[in-house]
């Protein structure tokens, strides 16, 4: 490390070349630089040379010393860097392997396990990057990956946790063939040079596009960059999202601390609840979406209870009793089968198709949220019975 804590130079060692003895560690270059500590240098009066005599002010003959880096072995070598990626091939540890495979279970590539994440040894259980769902729920993913490593692992260990306390309750149907279903997002971070912060965090249910789909229309996005590469003040971010609004992944550098569940919380959501955000920012109206992104308006989206909140009304949406909903999800069914994405004037024109009934609900239960969490959000007013 440099004596700014930067990355300055990186040393090899090849493990296959047998290990040198103590005598035959070279010396690295020797170099020779000016001692600028030295007592006799002092620029207001006269040195001493090598002869022992004294130097004039100007005279040529400044004392050096010998510095000598530190011993290096024959099979090292170093090489001078700022910036260090490494990667190698993901594959499972040999070791890992055996077992699998020395105990009769299923491996094509993963481990192999049913909807409860149990191994062809009903007694194991296994969830994780080094597993996938056996391939008879195909039909049934509807394009969602069985390979487990797709997936948010607090989401499957939470999974994993349930299925094993299933397993021991006589009272839950263990006859359902359904694959999981997995909603939270996949996130990765780091500290980029100059201390800029980066994280990217995506959606594990992208919408499944065909390649003539994606060849004539693009996935949108909404990128912001007010980010200063000299200085590392200000922000980039960017939105990317499917062709039904929905946001597919978020992107954030900038030297400034976030917090990294209010990243979290944008994936899924459909850009209506950006607050016309996409349109605004393209007419100019919104210069730094960060800075709009964090006020009071945007708060209930960060609040811990509200991805809860989504999904539940999703779900009752989806009931019987609702037929005008019903009627529109079949017809959006039919609009995706060939696994394409509906259209953003497709969608205008389903919404138009929803009963005025169906949204008044949906309002009244967004205002009941913000009522039960007012002590966390107490920047929205609540319309009272006037206003109904």
């Amino acid at each position: 490390m440099d004596p700014e804590e930067g990355l300055e130079y990186v040393a090899f060692v090849d493990l296959d070349a047998p290990p040198p003895d103590e005598e035959d560690e070279e010396l690295e270059d020797i170099e020779d630089e000016a001692d600028d500590n030295g007592s006799n240098m002092d620029s207001a009066a006269g040195g001493t040379g090598a002869d022992g005599s004294d130097l004039e002010d100007g005279e040529e003959g400044d004392v050096t010393h010998k510095k000598a880096k530190r011993k290096r072995k024959k099979n090292e070598r170093e090489l001078e860097c700022r910036v260090l990626i490494s990667s190698g091939h993901r594959d499972v540890d040999q070791d890992v392997f055996l077992a699998i495979h020395n105990n009769g279970l299923v491996y094509n590539g993963r481990l192999i396990v049913d909807k409860s994440f149990q191994a062809t040894d009903l007694s194991i259980f296994a969830a994780g990057s080094l597993c996938e769902f056996s391939g008879r729920y195909k039909a049934q993913s509807q394009g969602r990956s069985l390979r487990m490593d797709r997936y948010n692992g607090r989401e499957m260990g939470s999974r994993l946790a349930r299925s094993v306390f299933d397993s021991y309750d006589g009272n839950i149907n263990q006859e359902e063939e359904e694959v999981p279903q997995f909603y939270l997002p996949q996130g990765q971070g780091g500290m980029l040079p100059g201390n800029i912060l980066y994280y990217h965090i995506r959606t594990t249910n992208p919408l499944i596009y065909s390649q003539n789909y994606v060849e004539k229309e693009n996935r949108p996005s909404l990128t912001c960059d007010n980010l200063d590469d000299a200085t590392g003040k200000g922000h980039f971010i960017k939105f990317t999202f499917n062709s039904i609004g929905l946001i597919d992944s978020v992107t954030y550098m900038g030297s400034e601390q976030v917090v990294l569940q209010s990243l979290w919380s944008f994936v899924g959501l459909h850009e209506n609840y950006l607050n016309q955000l996409t349109s605004r920012y393209e007419q100019g109206i919104i210069p730094n979406v960060v800075e709009f992104l964090s006020e009071n308006w945007a708060i209930a989206l960060y609040h811990e209870w509200f991805g809860d909140f989504c999904l539940r009304m999703r779900f009752s949406l989806r009931t019987e009793q609702m037929a005008d909903i019903q009627a529109v999800l079949e017809e959006a069914f039919e609009a995706t089968k060939k696994g394409e994405g509906i259209p953003r004037d497709k969608m205008k024109e389903l919404e138009k198709k929803v009963d005025p009934a169906t949204v008044r609900m949906i309002q009244e239960d967004t205002l009941e949220f913000v009522k039960t969490n007012m002590n966390h959000l107490p920047m929205y007013y609540i319309p009272q019975k006037e206003f109904n």
